[in-house]
């Protein structure tokens, strides 16, 4: 750094005031010339609208990041929806299954839980819906990773 160079957070640091000998009383208020005090609003209000900008963004941010991430994730190693179905089965222990409906893809590993498999091409790789007899319980790749990033919030 050239010495004439001083950085914006030493710059914008209020400076400590000069030490006066005893003798001297020093002034009861301090004059701040008007150019610092109008530069030092400006980099508040800049702060501030950095920040709002900031909190504004993140959580778009993450759930871009999340998605890249589950994305290159899932590529290098497919969603178990053997585990993911049999779990919502279990959580609705108390229904009669009728069908399961998955992406074609997922259909072989799905097959294997015993329950009438229906290849859906309607629906995207790692979603489902099954069938109840009362109902349907029907979950999307992309609702299940927005209730874990809601799980994590601030």
């Amino acid at each position: 750094m050239s010495e004439g160079f001083v950085p914006l957070d030493r710059f914008l640091r209020p400076s400590p005031p000069p030490q006066l000998p005893s003798s001297v009383v020093a002034p009861a208020e301090t004059v701040v010339p008007e150019e610092l005090e109008t530069t030092l609003r400006a980099a508040r209000r800049f702060h501030a609208a950095m920040s709002d900008a900031l909190d504004a963004a993140v959580p778009s941010l993450l759930r871009a990041i999340a998605n890249d991430v589950l994305g290159r994730e899932l590529r290098l190693e497919p969603a178990d929806m053997t585990r993911i179905v049999a779990s919502a089965l279990d959580r609705a222990a108390g229904e009669h299954a009728v069908a399961i409906r998955v992406h074609p893809s997922d259909h072989g590993a799905v097959a294997s839980l015993g329950i009438t498999t229906i290849a859906d091409a309607a629906l995207t790789a790692g979603d489902y819906r099954i069938e109840l007899r009362s109902g349907t319980i029907e979950s999307s790749l992309q609702l299940r990773l927005e209730t874990v990033l809601a799980a994590h919030a601030p």
